[in-house]
């Protein structure tokens, strides 16, 4: 009894905290100063301790048998939040209370909020004020000064990484839910078991209702780096809400922005690494996209995402790779011109034979009626970082992210949709490639004539050697 009473306390403490936060007046010019009563306390050892009180799912993050994203270093740095809660480093933990953290920054919108948001992101990269300002706006568009809605974007954000933690599917189970997909996982549980999720039943029913409208309907980390064709769109697509209620569908595009400003929150926690000027101009193209739907087709909407992104790179827009090569450059994370010729370039190096094995797994405009491959970026991203580590100009490092990394995916597509890998194509079956992810980051020479396995829950492992074309 006492314990209920003490979380009914906490939780009106948090609305009060909440309220009193977005109480504070907007500070739209650079001149501002931010009232250090909201910002002094974001992200200190007791506010992380009071979120896992306040959401106990928090902990189940706090698991080794967490299967966190293999992408970039596993970095162990002393203000680690995890670490000083429970002595140890659990990457997905930090990605997950850094997204509460990225949330706060740009709901304050101040030129402080603006510093620590962009303290660890190199100069050239880094993200304007003018942008920032744009996310501030664009997120007080939606919470409106409403303490209900930036909880309801916090229990988002942190239903997103439950399908990672080994204690979720455990409570599943009874539930028959088998799906190993973290993102599929979550929609089948809101569907089926919601009551398993104690965060969840902290909100209203029309506050439920709006969470289950709008999860699962677009995976966004897919649209940007177009891991899939014209088909990953189409649930966003038949549910008519670009058409009916716009807005409503913006919610969970704030909820994306917040979870990549803090993806690479395992590295370091001070700030986001990832939301950068490039990527905030690529979530707006992707908005812009998506937002097509309302009265175009889903190729039709693709088509404009990749056309913006092929502009970013100067492809020809009259060659008829241009989307295929605006694909491998979202893929990869490229965004100039001097990156667009390094890749135009090693492509027209390849073999006729490399050329078409690529052209049929990864034409973006093909429709498939599968799951989406997962993680592809993340080899491509961690191959990349670690060949520039070594020391390969840029260019070089294109070219053999190309020719080794994406021809090797090919191959697996290639294999595995033509049953020629170990395990039958089942287009049910999500090909999940995070493992190989982190092999390739550990040993980026695997990639060298490596061959593959595919267990039953779909992960694609690395094993020893390819005949390379």
């Amino acid at each position: 009894m006492q314990y209920k009473t003490f979380r009914k306390k906490l939780y009106l403490a948090s609305f009060f905290f909440l309220f009193s936060f977005l109480s504070q007046p907007t500070y739209p010019s650079s001149s501002s100063t931010s009232p250090l009563s909201s910002l002094e306390t974001l992200g200190s050892e007791e506010w992380a301790k009071s979120k896992i009180t306040t959401y106990p799912e928090l902990e189940w993050l706090l698991d080794k048998n967490v299967q966190h994203t293999q992408e970039g270093k596993i970095e162990q740095f002393p203000h680690s939040w995890s670490k000083k809660i429970t002595g140890a480093h659990y990457p997905e933990f930090e990605r997950t209370i850094l997204s509460l953290v990225c949330l706060y920054l740009i709901a304050d919108g101040s030129d402080i909020a603006y510093e620590r948001f962009t303290s660890l992101q190199p100069t050239a990269e880094k993200l304007t004020r003018d942008s920032f300002q744009k996310l501030h706006h664009f997120a007080q568009t939606i919470i409106q000064k409403d303490p209900q809605v930036l909880q309801m974007l916090e229990i988002n954000l942190i239903l997103g990484d439950m399908g990672k933690t080994k204690v979720a599917h455990e409570k599943a189970q009874k539930y028959h839910i088998t799906e190993a997909d973290h993102d599929l996982f979550l929609d089948e549980c809101l569907e089926k078991c919601p009551e398993i999720f104690s965060t969840f039943q902290i909100l209203t029913p029309t506050q439920q209702k709006h969470i289950k409208k709008t999860k699962g309907l677009v995976h966004l980390g897919h649209v940007t780096h177009v891991e899939g064709g014209p088909e990953i769109l189409t649930k966003l697509k038949e549910s008519g809400i670009l058409a009916d209620n716009p807005q409503e569908f913006d919610f969970e595009i704030l909820t994306h922005i917040c979870d990549v400003s803090a993806a690479r929150g395992h590295e370091d926690n001070v700030g986001s690494k990832v939301m950068t000027e490039n990527t905030f101009k690529t979530i707006f193209a992707i908005k812009d996209g998506l937002h097509e739907l309302a009265d175009h087709s889903e190729q039709e909407a693709l088509k404009r995402y990749l056309s913006k992104r092929a502009e970013w790179l100067g492809l020809d827009k009259t060659s008829n790779t241009t989307f295929l090569l605006a694909r491998m450059g979202a893929m990869m994370r490229l965004y100039t011109t001097e990156d667009g010729a390094a890749l135009q370039d090693t492509f027209t190096r390849l073999t006729p034979t490399q050329k078409a094995l690529i052209s049929s797994e990864y034409d973006p405009l093909i429709y498939r009626k599968e799951q989406t491959p997962t993680y592809v970026p993340a080899i491509l991203v961690n191959l990349m970082g670690e060949h520039t580590k070594q020391g390969l100009p840029r260019k070089m490092a294109i070219n053999k992210c190309l020719e080794d990394g994406l021809t090797f995916i090919a191959h697996v597509l290639y294999d595995y949709r033509n049953n020629r890998a170990n395990r039958s194509y089942d287009p049910n079956l999500t090909l999940n490639f995070n493992k190989s992810a982190g092999q390739l980051r550990d040993n980026p020479n695997l990639i060298e004539g490596a061959t593959f396995t595919i267990d039953p829950q779909g992960n694609v492992e690395l094993t020893s050697s390819l005949k390379k074309e």
